[in-house]
């Protein structure tokens, strides 16, 4: 069986604005950048977009993946993986299903699980970034603010998750997640839309009769 949690955490959420700024000033603008970020994310109520996954693994080196992602508050997600293996990842904000149609099967799990839960609650309204993780905010590189989120409770599958966020937008537009053993999930998003109308019916999901069902 795959390693859910490892290979498809699933990032999502928060971003900085700063400038270059004396290293000793990092802590208490950083805390500032955070609070008008909460501010900014909890005015959204859904965002679409495109996106690519790449993992890379000591043991299996690089795969990339591409897809498209919804999510709504509160707590709802869809991942639809479209090359090269057409996953999908469904969330109503209570369960979460991973099917994988190479293996016809599905993997049932609660929704506050895994590095998936911690990388998502934000951006789904459930989530606080100062009361969840250790903030350190880093120079702009390009384009971007770099903000690394640190868990103050440990992960089994989060040691360490980097964002990098738009200068001028303020929204989140890589993400990548480091585990325990070195192992990285980076997911770059594209053609964001925010608050666009988003039915619930997309975060429900049946398994297709025949699937094996797995609960981990």
């Amino acid at each position: 069986m795959k390693n859910f949690f490892n290979k498809k955490s699933l990032p999502v959420l928060l971003a900085l604005f700063t400038f270059f700024l004396p290293a000793l000033s990092f802590a208490e603008d950083a805390s500032e950048v955070v609070a008008k970020l909460q501010r900014k994310y909890d005015s959204i109520a859904s965002i679409k977009a495109g996106f690519t996954q790449e993992v890379t693994s000591k043991g299996m080196g690089a795969t990339k993946s591409k897809g498209n992602v919804w999510l709504k508050k509160p707590g709802k997600m869809r991942w639809e993986y479209q090359e090269p293996a057409k996953d999908i990842i469904v969330s109503d904000g209570k369960t979460i299903w991973l099917y994988q149609p190479d293996l016809n099967q599905a993997i049932k799990s609660p929704a506050s699980s895994g590095a998936s839960s911690m990388a998502t609650d934000f951006l789904s309204g459930i989530g606080n970034i100062e009361k969840e993780f250790i903030v350190i905010l880093s120079a702009a590189e390009g384009q971007y603010h770099v903000l690394t989120l640190t868990p103050k409770s440990e992960q089994p599958s989060l040691k360490k998750l980097v964002l990098e966020v738009g200068k001028y937008s303020y929204l989140v537009e890589k993400t990548v997640i480091t585990d325990h053993f070195g192992n990285q999930t980076s997911v770059s998003f594209t053609g964001i839309t925010l608050n666009s109308p988003i039915k619930d019916s997309i975060f429900k999901y049946a398994p297709p009769k025949g699937a094996t069902i797995i609960r981990p």
